[in-house]
């Protein structure tokens, strides 16, 4: 195979070199790639603390070239498992709602899916772990391989426990989880003071950074932040 093919195989063109200050170094630019991510937002707010810390992953990942969809699902009315066990015989729930389907969707066809969730009650906002659990108990197949990360967001405690919680999701689906420089919460009451969190910053942007060397190989020069 010659380069031409295997940079269309790989699903990169258009690639340039380019130097950036510092240690992370992105040294490709303007890169157009198939690979698309899709984050999952369980915030009830919108633009919320949550959806900041989205932010920051994202723009990692379009400088690398990569896709990057937000789907909200968190002020949705979303049911929780009923344990009838039909997507045995289905092969899917058999409750989901059209708009569900959509999110599923979008996740079967992205490369890699966030989770995100700010804390409610020590563990993960309750309309997205109704959506969580039914759609890993009966769609998991198809998330395989798949690179899965979770992140948190939270006022003060309860962020380790829900992180756990979310990943627990990626390793039972055989899903490829990816690290940052510390469990990836972040903190802050309103979103004016979130940015005040200079290590939750870092590491949502170094989490950014890991997934998209993981979807394009050496795409990021060096990481260690």
């Amino acid at each position: 195979m010659d380069r031409r093919k295997f940079i269309k195989a790989a699903g990169i063109v258009g690639t340039t070199l380019v130097v950036r200050e510092g240690t992370g170094a992105l040294i490709k630019k303007n890169m157009e790639s198939n690979k698309r991510v899709v984050a999952i937002n369980g915030s009830p707010n919108e633009q919320g603390n949550t959806a900041y810390a989205l932010s920051l992953i994202g723009e990692e990942l379009k400088q690398a070239g990569i896709g990057f969809e937000v789907v909200h699902i968190g002020d949705k009315r979303i049911r929780g498992c009923m344990a009838c066990h039909r997507c045995f015989e289905e092969g899917k729930c058999v409750y989901l709602t059209e708009q569900e389907q959509v999110w599923l969707d979008k996740m079967k066809a992205a490369n890699a899916i966030i989770l995100a969730s700010p804390v409610y009650f020590g563990g993960i906002a309750g309309t997205m772990k109704s959506f969580l659990d039914r759609i890993f108990f009966s769609s998991s197949e198809a998330f395989r391989n798949k690179i899965g990360a979770a992140i948190v967001s939270a006022r003060r405690s309860g962020a380790s426990v829900t992180f756990a919680s979310l990943n627990q999701y990626f390793t039972i689906s055989q899903m490829i989880v990816p690290s940052s420089v510390y469990w990836n919460n972040i903190h802050a009451t309103v979103k004016e003071e979130i940015a005040d969190d200079k290590e939750g910053v870092r590491i949502m942007q170094t989490l950014g950074k890991n997934v998209a060397a993981l979807l394009i190989p050496n795409c990021y020069q060096d990481n260690i932040v």
